[in-house]
């Protein structure tokens, strides 16, 4: 029975361990305090300032709330590395499938060197992202896939599947960009609690 409660502790130590260094690494300004997405109670959130620090290329300014799945560091869950993240906006962002999959690439190549290095991994081991997304015109979103090296977990190539819409709040005057992560296919069910998230405009 002590063999398993170390065992559990210790799963919970690496789980928040791995949460904090993809939010330390990911921060260098105090964020702000309020939470600006509407997502279930038990998915953990981070709120960062842009431009990020891992990847200072993307320059915009504003904020990224972040929200990870219950089971996003769990590699057995059905929820392993589903996440979303909103961009809060002062300046359009002009998105375009192109544009995005230079993004994209940029915005995951630079965490997970980040992460790497932090953990010793050596950059030519790392696998550079690839990201293929097409755009649909009538909802204003785009639709597609990332592949990643997780240097968090498996340190193996992982496909994500990946959803991004787009908005404009007019009370805030922000641009508002969406974006939904997860190995699973558009078909399930998680896909549906992702696509229940709010995103407030007040």
């Amino acid at each position: 029975m002590r063999k398993y409660l170390f065992s559990m502790k210790f799963i919970i130590t690496l789980s928040l361990s791995v949460f904090c260094c993809f939010c330390t690494i990911a921060q260098e300004k105090e964020a702000p305090e309020r939470s600006l997405l509407e997502a279930p109670e038990d998915w953990r959130k981070e709120l960062l300032q842009l431009p990020l620090g891992f990847a200072p290329e993307l320059n915009y300014k504003g904020i990224e709330d972040v929200r990870f799945s219950k089971g996003w560091g769990n590699k057995d869950s059905e929820e392993f590395f589903t996440y979303t993240f909103a961009w809060y906006l002062d300046i359009d962002p002009e998105l375009s499938s192109e544009k995005l999959n230079k993004e994209l690439k940029i915005y995951f190549d630079g965490l997970m060197n980040a992460i790497g290095q932090g953990r010793n991994i050596p950059k030519e081991k790392i696998t550079p992202t690839q990201a293929s997304l097409i755009d649909d015109s009538k909802s204003n979103s785009f639709k597609g896939e990332v592949k990643i090296f997780d240097v968090f977990f498996t340190q193996e190539v992982i496909t994500l599947n990946v959803k991004v819409s787009t908005s404009y709040c007019k009370p805030a005057k922000k641009h508002i960009a969406y974006f939904e992560f997860s190995p699973q296919g558009f078909d399930h069910k998680l896909w549906d609690t992702m696509n229940k998230i709010r995103i407030p405009c007040n």
